[in-house]
């Protein structure tokens, strides 16, 4: 495939609403009421069409009055334009209904779903806070970035008159603070390596001139405001710094905490934001003031040298990062989930702030409450694949059970195969990797950390509820473990849970689903999440010439000749040091196989983990393929007929030599 979308390894739903638009294998776009109910989109003499048919993406569909669907799509050359048009019960495009959405409709529509679909950063026409402080930096509903003390009094900042987008600034770079001046403001971007540019703007928004920070004046500045402007929250506390707190209450939660070179943890940032909340409902539900928000910012700013412990860095940076994105802000905080089917709004943390959104904040990044919409399409590699509706109950399990190993894996009701996979792989050779990345609150809530694309540490919170298909039930509907019960090993479905809940950080390459934070938003995909779990990059190896991961980061492509002995003996001999190296291996099949009792051994559209057979053997070439739907031995010839896992048929040069493979390897 020779374009800029990214070929599909399986299919999955990539809208949820009152009906769902489904992408299947060969990327071709269904839609329907549920997954049962799909019907291919098809348009004149074409019998299906795709996100490389008209240069359009579809991003959503709903059901139509009288019958049919609205197809909403979105230009791949500008976000901004995004068209609807009807489609008949049996999938056929109306062309004639073709329009394009005026700028008030998209916002109309947004508003009604809460989705932003054309990418401006907010939902509805409303300018949309993006960091709160002394000024106030806002997306407008076009994406043009605005700055004020509220959003009735804002200001377009403009470069050389032109408003200032994410299209003007370099492709990665965030605006992290603004903050006022004597002349107008102060504003400062970062670059994805941490770099900062500081410019300043009148008090119009307009663009006066700027320069790079280098690490001596980035300090100064840091310092000189208090605030964090390369995302590390190492602004210095020495002793006295307190003294820039201006909440008697909060100023006297942190000192007592931090005497005598003490550090804030878990508990006491939770008793602090209990605290706060209480004395607003003792004040008949008070929002949030301007001096509470600059106090709780200083605190985000010094995170890493006054929360956790300064023997464990895990626990210091999972809870700088978790209590930035309560103070500082996040794409997370667009909206609030909570387990239920539709997100509502939410917003970042401003002056002003009611009580309900500073609870709902504290209950995400804090307490795990954020939980992802219990909603999935399936795992549509097992031919049965059927729209899931769970609801939450109580896992009572440990989180381990006899160490960490591959069979403690079980693929649910979702076709999130590549996460699965890639965690049975890390799981056989790099347990430890797991286990680092979850820190226990002591609490039944568990942080849980994702590396980005840039190797830096992005964090969420879980809870202890999985979602189940009543309430009546124990047994877990989507990731699961060998006896895929709420009383059984937990760290596999939490994991997956936290993948949902961290996908609304948009961190994660997930094209038209980036920003969902349910169990449908993670449905298909490759194998990125090594390097979740492990950081640096994803080496896949692929046969197909110009073939398309789209926007993913994680990935670094390799193609290889089929046809030339040299590039299949020198991939051969890769893999095998890989093997035989500890790195994690993954692998997508296209195409079925059977052993000769009828087993299933791949599945097409699905995806395994390939591991070593023979580990006392340093040279082994021998490998046991994992199917993630867990552990399945048969008996040959078998008294029933269904698929194996793991199973070792193949020595790795007759598994290179399958033309339906590809090949993912990380660590």
């Amino acid at each position: 495939m020779s374009s800029s979308k990214e070929d599909v390894v399986e299919s999955h739903l990539r809208y949820v609403g009152t009906a769902q638009l489904f992408i299947n294998l060969d990327a071709s776009w269904s839609v329907g009421l549920d997954t049962k109910s799909l019907v291919k989109v098809q348009f004149g003499s074409l019998a299906s069409i795709d996100d490389d048919s008209f240069g359009f993406s579809a991003i959503g569909v709903e059901k139509a009055e009288g019958g049919g669907y609205k197809l909403y799509a979105q230009s791949d050359a500008d976000e901004n334009t995004i068209v609807e048009v009807a489609v008949n019960a049996a999938g056929v495009v109306d062309a004639a209904s073709l329009k394009v959405l005026s700028n008030e409709q998209i916002y109309q529509l947004e508003a009604l779903y809460n989705v932003d679909m054309n990418d401006s950063g907010g939902v509805g026409g409303e300018p949309v806070a993006l960091q709160g402080g002394p000024a106030t930096l806002f997306a407008g509903a076009n994406g043009t970035y605005q700055v004020g003390a509220s959003a009735a009094s804002v200001k377009a900042i403009t470069v050389g008159g032109a408003p200032l987008t994410n299209k003007l600034l370099p492709a990665g770079w965030k605006i992290v603070e603004v903050t006022p001046s004597a002349s107008g403001f102060e504003l400062f971007a970062k670059a994805p390596s941490g770099d900062v540019f500081g410019a300043k703007l009148n008090a119009n928004g307009e663009y006066q001139g700027g320069e790079a920070l280098g690490a001596a004046a980035l300090a100064a500045t840091e310092t000189r405001l208090g605030v964090d402007l390369n995302g590390d929250k190492n602004v210095p506390a020495p002793a006295g710094w307190t003294s820039v707190l201006k909440n008697p209450a909060i100023k006297a939660a942190v000192e007592g905490a931090t005497a005598a070179g003490g550090r804030m943890g878990y508990e006491q940032l939770v008793g602090l934001m209990n605290g706060i909340i209480a004395a607003h409902k003792a004040a008949g539900d008070s929002p949030v003031s301007a001096d509470e928000l600059a106090d709780l910012q200083a605190l985000a700013s010094r995170g890493k040298n006054i929360f956790g412990t300064a023997a464990d860095a895990s626990s210091s940076d999972y809870l700088s990062f978790i209590f930035s994105g309560l103070a500082d802000g996040s794409p997370a905080n667009l909206s609030y989930t909570g387990g239920q089917a539709k997100a509502m709004p939410l917003g970042n943390l401003v002056a002003g702030s009611t009580l309900g959104t500073l609870e709902k904040l504290v209950d995400k990044w804090l307490l795990g409450g954020d939980m992802p919409a219990p909603t999935a399409g399936g795992d549509a590699a097992t031919g049965k694949a059927q729209t899931t509706v769970g609801t939450y109950a109580k896992a009572s399990g440990a989180l381990y059970v006899d160490g960490i190993a591959p069979a403690d894996i079980k693929q649910g009701q979702v076709g999130d195969c590549f996460l699965a996979a890639a965690l049975v792989t890390i799981a056989d050779v790099k347990p430890d990797a797991i286990r680092a990345m979850i820190l226990d609150n002591g609490n039944h809530t568990w942080g849980v950390r994702f590396f980005d694309a840039q190797g830096k540490a992005n964090w969420v919170t879980v809870n202890d509820m999985l979602p189940v298909s009543d309430t009546q039930s124990n047994a877990l509907i989507y990731g699961g473990n060998p006896t895929a019960s709420l009383t059984g090993e937990l760290w596999f479905p939490l994991i997956e849970k936290a993948y949902a809940q961290a996908n609304a950080l948009k961190i994660l390459p997930r094209s038209e689903q980036a920003g969902v934070n349910g169990y449908w938003g993670i449905e298909g995909g490759f194998g990125d999440p090594m390097a979740n779990v492990l950081g640096g990059k994803v080496t896949t190896y692929t046969y197909i010439p110009n073939v398309s991961y789209g926007a993913n980061d994680y990935l670094t492509i390799k193609f290889v000749d089929r046809t030339d002995p040299a590039a299949m003996a020198e991939l051969t001999a890769t893999l095998t040091a890989a093997l035989n190296g500890g790195k994690s291996i993954w692998l997508g099949s296209d195409k079925k196989t059977t052993d000769t009792f009828n087993n299933t051994l791949l599945t097409g559209g699905h995806a395994f983990a390939a591991i070593d057979a023979d580990k006392a053997d340093p040279n082994s070439t021998g490998v046991a393929v994992w199917n993630p739907w867990g552990f399945k031995e048969l008996p040959t010839p078998a008294a029933e007929v269904g698929y194996l896992s793991p199973f070792v048929t193949y020595d790795l040069a007759a598994l290179i030599g399958i033309p339906e493979i590809n090949f993912m390897v990380g660590g």
